[in-house]
């Protein structure tokens, strides 16, 4: 079973306006913590939700309660979310779409539970689900995160939650064979080339071929038993 991320929505998808009102950014983390939480409680089963936390408890115990998901997902979305996009739009690098974002959270309102069961990837093929976080900054120019960056890559910051973060600078996606740190460019992953010693864009694997890392694969999914690539097993199937 694969674990369904709760912010997968918070880089947006791509689409047309659908007309669905719009969302404050202020409300952003509370919305996004209302509508995952009902979705998750309403498809999957007590043991599916527990494995989707995986270990994560909210005030010393475990997630159990459709509650206890909105408080800790909402905790996430505007106490570190929130507060870095707040951040980025201060120093003009990026726009914030309220309209798009009610879109998207009306995508996932109306998923059917086997179209949920898929997970985040369902929001990727939409056509009703457009982005709202707008990156402003040019390659060349400072950046903190990648999604301030019209390359969707930001590298050499180092960002602080409490203190002060560094800036880098936005620059095209490393592609195959060239040196990385995290990130590759479309087909690649980030990983260690034996040959150079270094790290290194190589090309995705295969479903069949072994692995290390879910980033090795297209499917995403490193089977734990394997340890070979393989098909994303469903978020939920309990219900």
């Amino acid at each position: 079973m694969k674990r369904l991320v709760l912010c997968a929505l918070l880089v947006g998808c791509g689409g047309d306006d659908s007309g669905s009102g719009t969302v404050a950014l202020d409300d952003l983390g509370l919305q996004l913590a209302n509508t995952s939480c009902a979705k998750m409680f309403d498809c999957c089963t007590d043991a599916e939700i527990m494995a989707q936390f995986m270990g994560i408890t909210h005030n010393g115990e475990p997630i159990t309660m459709e509650a206890q998901c909105v408080d800790f997902a909402n905790a996430f979305f505007t106490g570190l979310a929130v507060v870095q996009y707040k951040e980025s739009i201060a120093k003009g690098r990026m726009e914030y779409d309220g309209s798009a974002a009610a879109d998207c959270l009306a995508f996932l309102n109306s998923l059917t539970c086997s179209e949920y069961s898929k997970g985040p990837e369902i929001a990727g093929a939409s056509t009703e689900c457009r982005p709202f976080i707008l990156p402003k900054v040019a390659d060349g120019g400072a950046c903190t995160q990648d999604y301030e960056c019209t390359s969707d890559y930001c590298e050499g910051a180092t960002v602080s939650t409490g203190g002060t973060s560094t800036d880098g600078a936005c620059k095209p996606l490393p592609t195959a064979g060239q040196a990385c740190d995290s990130e590759c460019a479309d087909g690649n992953y980030c990983g260690f080339d034996t040959t150079s010693g270094m790290e290194k864009c190589l090309a995705l694997k295969a479903d069949g071929a072994q692995c290390s890392l879910d980033r090795e694969c297209t499917s995403d999914n490193c089977d734990d038993a394997s340890r070979a690539c393989a098909a994303e097993p469903l978020t939920c199937d309990g219900r």
